[in-house]
């Protein structure tokens, strides 16, 4: 009796605990499904493109399962259960949507999932000590996960660039610069280090992390909208369905990517070995080099430094503008140093080929065209430093010396062509013979002013740079326009400095005058232009009134009753329309007025219809009888 007593009562707490739970109402985040979903903007994309870069040499660790046979898809429970229990400042909660990003993660993109746990081993550490720093939680390093799959160079359909998605102008704000050849939107460090001060950014805004990360795919903007049109409401779940399509599936996919990163065993996934170094150090680098002339000489794949230094858009490194550090692998860094002259030496002139100085007279290598200087090669001379100083190229310098090898013995001359310097010139100066042309094989001294670059280092001082570089502190701070006597370190000071070389002053060439064309006018094709324009003016009788054309001889038998008489104008070689509203005394723009123009200009042999005012008809027809006689202007009464 006790025991169906205890049944009983078991059995009607289970019926009450169903009830209250069926009639319990759903919370936003349970309601929320999504039948439809939209993944984020370039996700696919960006996957497809990791996926066709590394699965080429993909090495799994010896005691890895990783196969999709076995069943790896997990009741809603497990789920919930799994996502409750991570130690995450941020809430991460279980829905519909969630479950579908879950099943696309172990399903359909588990190699994509095997790469970035691979991938993250390098850069997951790096995300959480940015993100430390910041006091933010240390989930978020997930984010690029979703963002662009943990590839440094992704670039979406939009622009959006680097490893944390950043657009141009949102970069610019957090100080990344962003030119031709330098990107920093994909170094690994300083973006995600500007990723972390714009989500701290955020949250000061809104106060809650789903929204900070909708605000991060989709703008401050479209979420303030998505809050306005919900009434003011503020939770992530409850303004869903107001957000734009992709941004409705960035949380959710941000849940399911924290959750693939955590449980991945769970749904046998193995991660790929990394193929990033152990530890990387940095060198900085204050002259411009390309990569392929780093790999050749420390003997280094130019994959790897670009794989190392995605930031450098064209394999070359601008040093020449500003200090720029590169990461090598800490073995090779040594290499480095010890090989840094022979680096920067070794194929610049293939490799980097923007000249410094260009123009016919310069560069073009023809003897009649310039001047030429004689070079004597010394000691650790080589014909590209040559080449460089001069402002030529490499090849030219071997065809106008007929050199078949890039090696050229010390004390040998090499004739370098340029252009005959003028002493307004601050780099060179010539002082040449007074006459027009000189005589072949002359030869005086040129002054070459070469500039370089001081770094200036902490410690440094005024007197101590000028004497090092054999300058005075006055010229220093003219060349670099500086008027104080405060020194920063990093900053860079150009130096110049001038050296006397031997030139060989060729025959100058003396280019001929130049031939005026000479027009020939056609004295039928005027008639014509005549006869055209008079034909158009009778057929227009409802601009202009009917008039009869006489000549300036007719007599004197011609009414005078009228205010207005009109000549006929025919326009000479060398006139212009003032000009000729001048002889008339009227105005230029009634000629164009009166003449239809489309424009101020009058075309020779143009006949152009003037009205005389009746004070001037008498001066300006005899004007017209003693300039214009030849031209054969016609003059009628109304």
């Amino acid at each position: 009796m006790l025991k169906k007593i205890i049944f009983t009562g078991l059995l009607l707490c289970v019926t009450f605990a169903v009830s209250a739970q069926s009639q319990r109402e759903l919370s936003d985040r349970e309601k929320v499904t999504d039948s439809s979903i939209v993944y984020p903007a370039d996700m696919e994309r960006n996957y497809d493109q990791l996926l066709s870069t590394w699965s080429k040499d993909v090495k799994y660790a010896d005691d890895c399962t990783n196969s999709i046979d076995e069943t790896t898809i997990a009741p809603d429970s497990t789920y919930i259960n799994r996502l409750y229990s991570l130690p995450t400042k941020m809430e991460l909660v279980f829905n519909p949507v969630v479950r579908t990003y879950i099943e696309m993660y172990a399903g359909r993109r588990r190699n994509q999932v095997s790469y970035m746990l691979g991938e993250g081993k390098y850069y997951f550490p790096m995300f959480e000590e940015a993100l430390d720093k910041e006091g933010i939680p240390l989930e978020l390093k997930y984010l690029p996960v979703i963002e662009s799959a943990l590839n440094p160079i992704a670039r979406s359909r939009v622009g959006a660039t680097g490893l944390w998605q950043f657009m141009a102008g949102t970069g610019k704000m957090y100080n990344l610069e962003i030119n031709s050849l330098v990107d920093e939107r994909s170094d690994p460090q300083k973006s995600t280090d500007a990723a972390a001060k714009y989500l701290k950014d955020l949250y000061s805004i809104y106060g809650d992390w789903n929204l900070v990360i909708a605000a991060y795919n989709c703008g401050p903007g479209n979420v303030n909208k998505a809050i306005r049109r919900s009434g003011g409401l503020t939770d992530y779940w409850a303004i869903y369905p107001y957000l734009p399509k992709e941004t409705r599936g960035y949380v959710p996919a941000f849940i399911a990517a924290t959750y693939i990163m955590n449980y991945y065993g769970e749904h046998n996934i193995c991660p790929v070995e990394c193929s990033n170094p152990a530890s990387l150090d940095t060198l900085v680098i204050d002259k411009t080099v390309h990569f392929q002339q780093i790999a050749d000489i420390i003997d280094i794949p130019v994959e790897d430094i670009r794989k190392y230094n995605p930031q450098f858009k064209s394999d070359v490194v601008p040093g020449n503008y500003k200090g720029y550090a590169i990461n090598l692998p800490i073995k090779k860094i040594g290499a480095f140093i010890d090989n840094k002259d022979t680096i920067y030496a070794h194929r610049s002139a293939e490799l980097l080929t923007h000249r410094k100085v260009a123009g016919i007279d310069a560069v073009s290598g023809i003897k009649g065209a310039s001047g030429s200087v004689t070079h004597r090669v010394k000691k650790g001379d080589t014909l590209s430093k040559i080449a460089s100083s001069y402002g030529v190229t490499l090849a030219q310098v071997k065809k106008w010396n007929n050199l078949r090898t890039n090696s050229v013995p010390v004390g040998r001359r090499l004739t370098i062509y340029q252009a005959v310097p003028t002493k307004e010139k601050e780099s060179t100066e010539v002082q040449l013979a007074s006459n027009d042309s000189p005589v072949s094989g002359n030869t005086t001294t040129q002054s070459v002013t070469t500039t370089s670059y001081y770094k200036v280092k902490k410690g440094d001082t005024w007197s101590g740079i000028a004497k090092k570089n054999g300058v005075t502190i006055a010229e220093i701070k003219k060349w670099n326009n500086i008027k104080s006597n405060s020194l920063i370190a990093g900053k860079q000071l150009k130096i110049q400095q001038v050296k006397e070389v031997e030139v060989v002053v060729e025959e100058t060439v003396k280019l001929p005058e130049p031939k005026l064309s000479v027009v020939a006018l056609d004295s039928v094709y005027i008639v014509s232009l005549v006869d055209d324009y008079m034909k158009r003016i009778e057929r227009d009788e409802s601009s202009l009134p009917l008039i009869r054309i006489a000549s300036l001889s007719d007599t004197p038998e011609r009414k005078t009753g009228d205010d207005t008489k009109i000549i006929y104008h025919k326009v000479r070689i060398g006139e212009t329309i003032t000009q000729i509203a001048t002889r008339y005394n009227v105005s230029k723009k009634d000629i164009v007025s009166w003449n239809r123009l489309s424009s101020n200009v009058a075309k020779v042999g143009q006949r152009l219809l003037i009205r005389l005012p009746e004070a001037d008809q008498s001066d300006a027809v005899n004007k017209a009888e003693k300039g214009t006689e030849s031209s054969g202007s016609l003059v009628s009464n109304r």
